[in-house]
Protein backbone atom coordinates (compact mmCIF):
# COMPACT_ATOMS: atom_id res chain seq x y z
CA UNK A 1 0.00 0.00 0.00
CA UNK A 2 3.06 2.58 1.23
CA UNK A 3 4.62 1.48 -2.42
CA UNK A 4 0.87 2.21 -4.24
CA UNK A 5 0.83 5.25 -2.36
CA UNK A 6 3.96 6.45 -3.10
CA UNK A 7 3.78 6.13 -6.80
CA UNK A 8 0.98 8.00 -6.41
CA UNK A 9 2.43 11.08 -5.07
CA UNK A 10 5.31 11.14 -7.71
CA UNK A 11 2.64 10.57 -10.65
CA UNK A 12 4.13 7.29 -11.46
CA UNK A 13 1.05 5.37 -13.47
CA UNK A 14 0.19 2.06 -12.29
CA UNK A 15 -0.84 -1.09 -14.36
CA UNK A 16 -2.37 -3.86 -13.75
CA UNK A 17 0.95 -5.89 -13.15
CA UNK A 18 1.31 -3.14 -10.32
CA UNK A 19 -1.76 -3.98 -8.57
CA UNK A 20 -1.80 -7.91 -8.60
CA UNK A 21 1.74 -7.63 -7.36
CA UNK A 22 0.09 -5.52 -4.37
CA UNK A 23 -2.01 -7.91 -3.77
CA UNK A 24 0.24 -10.98 -4.04
CA UNK A 25 2.46 -9.43 -1.36
CA UNK A 26 -0.93 -9.20 0.88
CA UNK A 27 -1.68 -12.67 0.25
CA UNK A 28 1.67 -13.93 1.49
CA UNK A 29 1.85 -11.62 4.20
CA UNK A 30 -1.83 -12.91 5.40
CA UNK A 31 -3.44 -9.99 5.39
CA UNK A 32 -6.59 -10.40 3.40
CA UNK A 33 -8.44 -7.47 4.20
CA UNK A 34 -5.55 -5.43 2.70
CA UNK A 35 -5.57 -7.18 -0.18
CA UNK A 36 -9.21 -6.66 -0.87
CA UNK A 37 -8.49 -2.90 -0.25
CA UNK A 38 -5.80 -2.94 -2.95
CA UNK A 39 -8.25 -4.89 -5.38
CA UNK A 40 -11.16 -2.33 -4.90
CA UNK A 41 -8.31 0.45 -5.30
CA UNK A 42 -7.56 -0.85 -8.56
CA UNK A 43 -11.22 -0.76 -9.46
CA UNK A 44 -11.96 2.66 -8.87
CA UNK A 45 -8.99 3.99 -10.33
CA UNK A 46 -10.47 2.62 -13.58
CA UNK A 47 -7.79 -0.30 -14.00
CA UNK A 48 -9.56 -3.69 -14.78
CA UNK A 49 -8.77 -6.91 -12.87
CA UNK A 50 -7.58 -9.69 -14.70
CA UNK A 51 -7.71 -13.19 -13.81
CA UNK A 52 -4.66 -12.32 -12.57
CA UNK A 53 -6.18 -10.08 -10.12
CA UNK A 54 -8.99 -12.16 -9.14
CA UNK A 55 -6.85 -15.47 -8.10
CA UNK A 56 -4.55 -13.39 -5.97
CA UNK A 57 -7.70 -11.86 -3.91
CA UNK A 58 -9.34 -15.32 -3.68
CA UNK A 59 -6.18 -17.13 -3.02
CA UNK A 60 -5.46 -14.13 -0.17
CA UNK A 61 -8.63 -14.90 1.31
CA UNK A 62 -7.66 -18.41 1.75
CA UNK A 63 -4.88 -18.06 3.39
CA UNK A 64 -6.99 -15.88 6.18
CA UNK A 65 -8.88 -18.40 6.22
CA UNK A 66 -12.66 -16.01 4.68
CA UNK A 67 -14.52 -18.87 2.83
CA UNK A 68 -17.26 -15.98 2.09
CA UNK A 69 -15.11 -13.25 0.52
CA UNK A 70 -13.14 -15.97 -1.66
CA UNK A 71 -16.67 -17.39 -2.96
CA UNK A 72 -17.79 -13.60 -3.58
CA UNK A 73 -14.88 -12.76 -5.26
CA UNK A 74 -14.90 -16.31 -7.41
CA UNK A 75 -18.84 -14.88 -8.11
CA UNK A 76 -17.49 -11.43 -9.04
CA UNK A 77 -15.07 -12.90 -11.03
CA UNK A 78 -17.03 -15.09 -13.62
CA UNK A 79 -20.04 -12.30 -13.88
CA UNK A 80 -17.09 -10.15 -15.06
CA UNK A 81 -16.53 -12.67 -18.10
CA UNK A 82 -13.79 -14.40 -17.08
CA UNK A 83 -13.88 -18.17 -16.96
CA UNK A 84 -12.66 -18.89 -13.35
CA UNK A 85 -9.84 -20.83 -13.92
CA UNK A 86 -7.62 -23.96 -11.83
CA UNK A 87 -6.07 -21.82 -9.71
CA UNK A 88 -9.27 -19.89 -8.11
CA UNK A 89 -11.56 -22.73 -8.30
CA UNK A 90 -8.82 -24.75 -5.50
CA UNK A 91 -7.85 -22.05 -3.70
CA UNK A 92 -11.73 -21.06 -3.05
CA UNK A 93 -12.05 -24.87 -2.43
CA UNK A 94 -9.28 -24.63 0.29
CA UNK A 95 -10.97 -21.59 1.60
CA UNK A 96 -14.23 -23.72 1.84
CA UNK A 97 -12.58 -26.71 3.19
CA UNK A 98 -11.28 -24.49 6.44
CA UNK A 99 -14.93 -23.45 6.71
CA UNK A 100 -16.09 -26.89 6.63
CA UNK A 101 -18.40 -26.38 3.76
CA UNK A 102 -17.99 -29.29 1.95
CA UNK A 103 -21.86 -28.99 0.10
CA UNK A 104 -20.55 -26.15 -1.68
CA UNK A 105 -16.46 -27.11 -1.89
CA UNK A 106 -17.70 -30.06 -3.86
CA UNK A 107 -20.57 -28.19 -5.89
CA UNK A 108 -17.64 -25.75 -7.33
CA UNK A 109 -15.49 -28.68 -8.04
CA UNK A 110 -18.76 -30.29 -10.05
CA UNK A 111 -19.41 -27.05 -11.49
CA UNK A 112 -15.37 -26.82 -13.19
CA UNK A 113 -15.56 -30.24 -14.44
CA UNK A 114 -19.25 -29.46 -16.18
CA UNK A 115 -17.76 -26.26 -17.94
CA UNK A 116 -15.69 -28.96 -19.58
CA UNK A 117 -12.20 -28.10 -17.78
CA UNK A 118 -10.25 -30.99 -16.27
CA UNK A 119 -9.83 -30.11 -12.91
CA UNK A 120 -6.25 -30.08 -11.73
CA UNK A 121 -4.41 -32.36 -8.94
CA UNK A 122 -4.53 -29.81 -6.62
CA UNK A 123 -8.09 -29.07 -7.50
CA UNK A 124 -8.85 -32.85 -6.32
CA UNK A 125 -6.80 -32.69 -3.76
CA UNK A 126 -8.15 -29.78 -1.92
CA UNK A 127 -11.79 -31.22 -2.63
CA UNK A 128 -10.94 -34.50 -1.46
CA UNK A 129 -9.34 -32.41 2.31
CA UNK A 130 -12.73 -30.15 2.24
CA UNK A 131 -14.55 -33.40 1.90
CA UNK A 132 -12.65 -35.36 4.78
CA UNK A 133 -12.13 -32.80 7.01
CA UNK A 134 -16.38 -32.54 7.32
CA UNK A 135 -16.41 -36.25 7.78
CA UNK A 136 -17.70 -37.14 4.19
CA UNK A 137 -15.05 -40.19 4.10
CA UNK A 138 -16.99 -42.12 1.28
CA UNK A 139 -17.46 -39.03 -0.80
CA UNK A 140 -13.47 -38.41 -0.15
CA UNK A 141 -12.44 -42.09 -1.39
CA UNK A 142 -14.77 -41.67 -3.96
CA UNK A 143 -13.21 -38.68 -5.49
CA UNK A 144 -10.31 -40.55 -5.03
CA UNK A 145 -11.05 -43.25 -7.24
CA UNK A 146 -11.99 -41.06 -9.88
CA UNK A 147 -8.78 -39.48 -9.49
CA UNK A 148 -7.58 -42.89 -10.35
CA UNK A 149 -9.54 -43.16 -13.29
CA UNK A 150 -8.79 -40.30 -14.90
CA UNK A 151 -5.21 -41.10 -14.77
CA UNK A 152 -4.11 -38.08 -12.67
CA UNK A 153 -1.01 -38.24 -11.47
CA UNK A 154 -1.18 -38.80 -7.38
CA UNK A 155 0.79 -37.22 -4.62
CA UNK A 156 1.78 -37.83 -1.32
CA UNK A 157 -0.94 -35.27 -0.66
CA UNK A 158 -3.74 -37.44 -2.69
CA UNK A 159 -2.77 -40.23 -0.35
CA UNK A 160 -2.39 -38.11 3.12
CA UNK A 161 -6.28 -37.01 2.08
CA UNK A 162 -7.57 -40.57 1.21
CA UNK A 163 -5.54 -42.15 4.52
CA UNK A 164 -6.92 -39.31 6.50
CA UNK A 165 -11.00 -40.06 5.35
CA UNK A 166 -10.12 -43.97 5.66
CA UNK A 167 -9.18 -42.63 9.77
CA UNK A 168 -12.41 -40.97 9.89
CA UNK A 169 -14.27 -44.08 8.41
CA UNK A 170 -12.49 -46.55 10.46
CA UNK A 171 -11.27 -48.11 7.12
CA UNK A 172 -8.06 -49.80 8.39
CA UNK A 173 -7.80 -51.90 5.72
CA UNK A 174 -8.47 -49.72 2.88
CA UNK A 175 -5.80 -47.28 4.71
CA UNK A 176 -3.18 -50.27 4.36
CA UNK A 177 -3.91 -50.93 1.39
CA UNK A 178 -2.98 -46.96 0.35
CA UNK A 179 0.22 -47.61 2.30
CA UNK A 180 1.45 -50.69 -0.02
CA UNK A 181 0.05 -48.63 -2.95
CA UNK A 182 2.22 -45.48 -2.35
CA UNK A 183 5.18 -48.42 -1.38
CA UNK A 184 4.33 -49.89 -5.02
CA UNK A 185 4.30 -46.49 -6.87
CA UNK A 186 7.67 -45.16 -5.20
CA UNK A 187 5.82 -42.01 -3.46
CA UNK A 188 7.64 -41.28 -0.47
CA UNK A 189 5.59 -41.54 2.86
CA UNK A 190 5.92 -38.60 5.49
CA UNK A 191 4.92 -38.66 9.40
CA UNK A 192 1.88 -36.82 8.73
CA UNK A 193 0.61 -40.08 6.58
CA UNK A 194 1.82 -42.59 9.17
CA UNK A 195 0.48 -40.66 12.12
CA UNK A 196 -3.21 -40.64 10.21
CA UNK A 197 -2.81 -44.12 9.70
CA UNK A 198 -2.26 -44.76 12.97
CA UNK A 199 -4.99 -42.61 14.37
CA UNK A 200 -6.88 -45.24 12.14
CA UNK A 201 -5.33 -48.02 14.07
CA UNK A 202 -5.94 -46.45 17.46
CA UNK A 203 -10.08 -46.23 16.50
CA UNK A 204 -10.06 -49.51 15.04
CA UNK A 205 -8.74 -51.11 18.27
CA UNK A 206 -5.72 -52.42 16.13
CA UNK A 207 -2.78 -52.02 18.39
CA UNK A 208 -1.06 -54.90 16.72
CA UNK A 209 -0.91 -52.71 12.97
CA UNK A 210 -0.27 -49.41 15.00
CA UNK A 211 3.22 -51.33 16.49
CA UNK A 212 4.40 -52.60 13.07
CA UNK A 213 3.71 -49.38 11.51
CA UNK A 214 5.88 -48.04 13.76
CA UNK A 215 8.67 -50.22 12.88
CA UNK A 216 7.59 -49.73 9.35
CA UNK A 217 8.02 -45.84 9.84
CA UNK A 218 11.62 -47.00 11.06
CA UNK A 219 12.38 -49.28 8.38
CA UNK A 220 11.30 -46.36 6.10
CA UNK A 221 13.77 -43.34 8.17
CA UNK A 222 10.93 -41.71 9.52
CA UNK A 223 10.97 -40.45 13.03
CA UNK A 224 7.89 -40.98 14.91
CA UNK A 225 6.39 -37.84 16.52
CA UNK A 226 4.94 -37.42 19.77
CA UNK A 227 1.21 -37.88 17.57
CA UNK A 228 2.52 -41.17 16.33
CA UNK A 229 3.48 -42.32 19.81
CA UNK A 230 0.18 -41.47 21.77
CA UNK A 231 -2.04 -43.28 18.94
CA UNK A 232 -0.44 -46.55 19.28
CA UNK A 233 -0.49 -45.93 23.26
CA UNK A 234 -3.55 -45.30 23.67
CA UNK A 235 -4.34 -48.25 21.07
CA UNK A 236 -2.21 -50.68 22.80
CA UNK A 237 -4.38 -49.79 26.30
CA UNK A 238 -7.66 -50.36 24.39
CA UNK A 239 -6.26 -53.09 22.78
CA UNK A 240 -5.97 -55.04 26.13
CA UNK A 241 -2.05 -54.59 25.54
CA UNK A 242 -0.78 -52.32 28.16
CA UNK A 243 2.99 -53.66 29.11
CA UNK A 244 4.16 -52.79 25.07
CA UNK A 245 1.81 -49.71 25.72
CA UNK A 246 3.71 -48.51 28.75
CA UNK A 247 6.73 -49.76 27.39
CA UNK A 248 6.59 -47.03 24.26
CA UNK A 249 5.56 -44.91 27.04
CA UNK A 250 8.75 -44.89 28.32
CA UNK A 251 10.74 -44.60 25.48
CA UNK A 252 8.58 -41.57 24.16
CA UNK A 253 9.61 -40.04 27.52
CA UNK A 254 13.19 -40.57 26.84
CA UNK A 255 12.97 -39.85 22.87
CA UNK A 256 11.22 -36.52 23.76
CA UNK A 257 13.14 -35.82 27.21
CA UNK A 258 9.67 -34.87 28.92
CA UNK A 259 6.71 -36.26 30.23
CA UNK A 260 2.93 -35.70 28.57
CA UNK A 261 1.42 -36.10 31.40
Amino acid sequence: MQLLDKMEEENIPKTAITYNAAISSCEKGIVPQKAYEVFRRMQNEGIAPSAVSYSALISAAEKGGQWKLALDILGEMKENGHLGNDVAYSATISALSKGLRWEIALQLFRELQASGRQPSIVTYNATMTALEKSLQWERALDLFDEMKLNSLPITVVSYGSAICACDKGRQYRQCLEFLDEMTEMGIEKNVIIFGAAKSCMEKCHRADIGLLLMERMRKEGISPNVHCYTSVISACARSDMWEKGHELYLELETVFSFSPR
